[in-house]
């Protein structure tokens, strides 16, 4: 209780406790790069040499820190030294290493103190581009085109754009497709599909290398964006031919059929028109009486047509 009270005044005065080495523990080693620079940039490789001091006879082994959690143990690749190679992906990598030594024997090592820190910095990736598909949906029917766009930052540079389908990089003639030259306007490049396929079907992905002092450094990959092709509207086209040849073929015989079926229909018409027997019209004699002269007349017309409904029999006397 009382030594948690003292330790912020301890703290204060800079009088903290430190470890204490066991007596006789070997003197710290040196740590140095190779090549030593300010900053370092992805892809790189810097190698780490520990060192022991020209008093110590013979190491047995060392071991590396990092103030990200690692720690690597290594035999001595020399009686004195040790070179670690470290390739460095990223600004994970970079951060602060430390080295010590050990020497005796198995059950009675004595490992030394460790080294001066030193600060490795790595330069972080350029930012990731933006992945944009026309139309935005990503679903497309076979045979329609296809345009992947990938815009970077709007900061000035060299750039130099990659494409991606499924992790793998896409090379300019792949599944159909045309890069076009990148517009250093919009600073961006369009992945164009004109006749998407089925093998058009996935996931994309892109990326850029800006031109940095001379150095290519490749960005962050985009976001992914899926297409889909579907065959649909092929089978429909395929289907209405085929549906719309069946309908005009028919409609053609049909038309042919009923014109020749009113033809004939007319000529019967014609034919039964002419007939006295079917006619409504038919000649019946007309006897004139004339009652005040005293004389008649009788006069005959075979052709003097009267309208006679068929139900009052074939025969029609008028008198006037």
């Amino acid at each position: 209780m009382e030594l948690t009270l003292l330790l912020p005044l301890l703290a204060a005065l800079q009088i903290l406790p430190r470890p204490v080495l066991p007596a006789g523990a070997p003197v710290a080693p040196s740590l140095s790069l190779n090549p030593q620079k300010q900053e370092y940039f992805p892809g790189d490789t810097v190698e780490i040499k520990c060192s022991a001091p020209p008093s110590v006879d013979r190491v047995e082994g060392f071991q590396y820190y990092s103030d990200i959690g690692k720690a690597i143990s290594v035999p001595a690749s020399s009686r004195k030294s040790h070179t670690y190679s470290i390739n460095l992906a990223g600004p994970k990598d970079g951060g602060s290493y430390q080295c010590d030594y050990w020497i005796g024997q198995a059950g009675a090592w004595n490992r030394s103190s460790r080294s001066d820190a030193v600060l490795i910095r790595v330069k972080d990736f350029p930012p990731w581009p933006a992945l944009s598909v026309d139309p935005p949906s990503g679903a497309v029917s076979e045979g329609l085109p296809l345009l992947i766009t990938c815009k970077g930052p709007s900061s000035a540079g060299e750039r130099r754009f990659h494409f991606y389908k499924e992790g793998a990089e896409l090379v300019p003639g792949d599944v159909g497709s045309v890069v076009s030259t990148k517009e250093t306007r919009t600073g961006s490049m369009m992945l164009s599909i004109p006749r998407a396929g089925l093998n058009s079907t996935g996931e994309f992905t892109c990326a850029y290398e800006e031109n940095v002092s001379g150095r290519w450094i490749l960005s962050l990959r985009s976001l992914a964006v899926n297409v889909t092709v579907t065959a649909h509207s092929y089978y429909w086209a395929r289907d209405l031919a085929v549906g719309g040849s069946f309908f005009t073929i028919n409609g053609f015989i049909f038309l042919i059929s009923h014109l020749c079926m009113k033809g004939k229909g007319s000529k019967e018409e014609h034919t039964s028109s002419s007939d006295p027997v079917q006619s409504d019209y038919y000649s019946v004699p007309v006897q004139l009486v004339t009652g005040q002269s005293g004389h008649s007349a009788t006069a005959k017309a075979n052709h003097i047509s009267s309208p006679m409904p068929q139900s009052r029999g074939n025969e029609y006397m008028e008198e006037i």
